[in-house]
């Protein structure tokens, strides 16, 4: 009984469509500034611990991803540097939905993508990513 498997509903990213992803691109655009000013500090003076160095978006395939980097002033340090994604947008594009057609994930310590919101707009997805600690850089 434990083997039990379920159906569920799992909407796959779909191709997203050039003025789709200008949008998406232009309201990432406004969000990455205002993270920037509010994460982005500068090297710590009196430490050697890893600071936010920049705040960008890549897309991979049909993916939307919000990332950033990180310096590393120790000596010690394996790297100079490293890059994190923080957030994941897919837009599924559902015929039964297409008032919602996105869904966002967070990026766990563990490594994992997690789903937080599924069938939201556009506008509510970078409310969420703006505002939810959970998309915190």
């Amino acid at each position: 009984m434990g083997n039990a498997k379920v159906w569920a509903y799992s909407p796959k990213a779909q191709v997203v469509s050039g003025e789709m992803k200008s949008k998406i691109e232009r309201m990432a655009d406004n969000l990455i500034t205002e993270l920037k000013k509010q994460h982005l500090k500068g090297k710590p003076k009196k430490n050697d611990w890893n600071y936010i160095a920049d705040i960008y978006y890549t897309w991979v395939g049909r993916r939307f991803y919000l990332c950033s980097k990180y310096n590393c002033p120790s000596p010690d340090a394996l790297s100079p540097s490293f890059e994190l994604t923080f957030a994941r947008l897919e837009y599924t594009g559902n015929k039964y939905r297409d008032n919602n057609p996105f869904q966002l994930f967070f990026m766990r310590h563990t490594g994992q993508w997690v789903k937080l919101h599924e069938d939201i707009s556009l506008n509510e997805a970078f409310k969420a990513l703006k505002e939810d600690p959970w998309f915190t850089p």
